[in-house]
């Protein structure tokens, strides 16, 4: 039997992105603006016989929260995030992603040694974060270079920046 994935497009303001979902749970958040091919690329190369329908019912209550998100209503998700995919190390720094608070920062290096790693393993929590699947959910928006601009993001330099001004309260105009 063929998996199926879920997914749907999220459009709140200036934001638009693709959320998937499998049966576990939520398993991807794209980049904004939304790509299509992002979305299907990132399914084909984790759930090759998987089907994707959209659904944007089914994925309403994901929908809510990432609207709530965008509006500054909400500063943090209350859906389960346990459903991830990649590697063991991938999915520790993933989780200390969630330590970090709304509108703050840290530093590659100070995520490392948050979680038990050499402030040296700052290269390493980069890969990581480039990895992630849940962006905005696992916020690696929130993580810097200790000395420079940021020089990427999986989502976009300027997603990344426009995540952080949001955060800090700032009205964002694309």
């Amino acid at each position: 039997m063929t998996q199926t994935l879920t997914y749907s497009l999220i459009e709140q303001d200036d934001w638009t992105f693709y959320i998937v979902s499998s049966n576990k749970g939520l398993c991807f958040v794209g980049s904004s603006p939304a790509s299509l091919n992002e979305m299907t690329d990132w399914a084909t190369a984790h759930f090759s016989e998987a089907e994707l329908r959209e659904d944007d019912a089914a994925l309403e209550p994901y929908r809510a929260e990432f609207v709530d998100y965008l509006t500054g209503e909400k500063q943090a998700f209350s859906f389960d995030t346990a459903f991830l995919v990649g590697t063991d190390f991938q999915k520790k720094i993933w989780n200390g992603l969630k330590a970090i608070p709304y509108g703050e920062t840290l530093t590659y290096g100070e995520l490392a040694a948050s979680i038990g790693y050499s402030k040296k393993a700052a290269r390493a929590v980069g890969s990581a974060l480039a990895a992630n699947p849940l962006l905005i959910v696992y916020p690696c928006h929130r993580v810097v270079p200790k000395a420079s601009k940021p020089k990427a993001f999986r989502g976009g330099l300027q997603m990344k920046e426009d995540l952080l001004a949001m955060e800090q309260g700032h009205r964002v105009k694309k």
